[in-house]
């Protein structure tokens, strides 16, 4: 009876371990292609340069669509498929009479082709709302404040 016992103790064991999931996969959004990260170290530190000019792309598109910021950036490439893009929030919103929050855009562009590539990634950006109904967006390398209404 003892050994019955220590065996379903061992298997419920294993079975709860193979049943939790990795603290490192990425958080993804059932609305969008991608969260926006909320993080002012990033923010102020993380390079948008790796010396290459790869990661060098222009902002020709961003539109609110819902809770998604839809970005569409332009850069030199392939076709885009391997480019990682993210959207980062400084973790701050200035309390002007419509709140607004700073926004950058990140590219890691590997492609060495010597093509001009296009993609658009939709962000959620719920998780940047405040007590108001609305708020402005600042999105660097963006010629025109978006408002984001809630």
């Amino acid at each position: 009876m003892k050994k019955t016992i220590i065996i379903i103790s061992i298997l419920i064991a294993i079975s709860l371990q193979f049943s939790c999931s990795d603290k490192n996969d990425e958080q993804v959004s059932a609305f969008c292609d991608k969260l926006v990260l909320i993080n002012n170290d990033v923010f102020q530190n993380r390079s948008d340069d790796d010396g290459t000019s790869r990661n060098t792309f222009e902002i020709i598109n961003a539109k609110i669509e819902g809770d998604c910021l839809s970005i569409t950036i332009r850069s030199g490439g392939c076709d885009g498929s391997t480019w990682a893009v993210d959207l980062v929030d400084a973790d701050r919103v200035a309390e002007t009479a419509i709140p607004q929050r700073d926004l950058k855009v990140f590219l890691e562009n590997t492609e060495t082709c010597n093509a001009i590539a296009e993609l658009t990634v939709s962000f959620e950006i719920n998780s940047l709302r405040t007590n108001e109904n609305q708020i402005t967006l600042n999105l660097e390398k963006w010629n025109s404040q978006l408002t984001y209404s809630y």
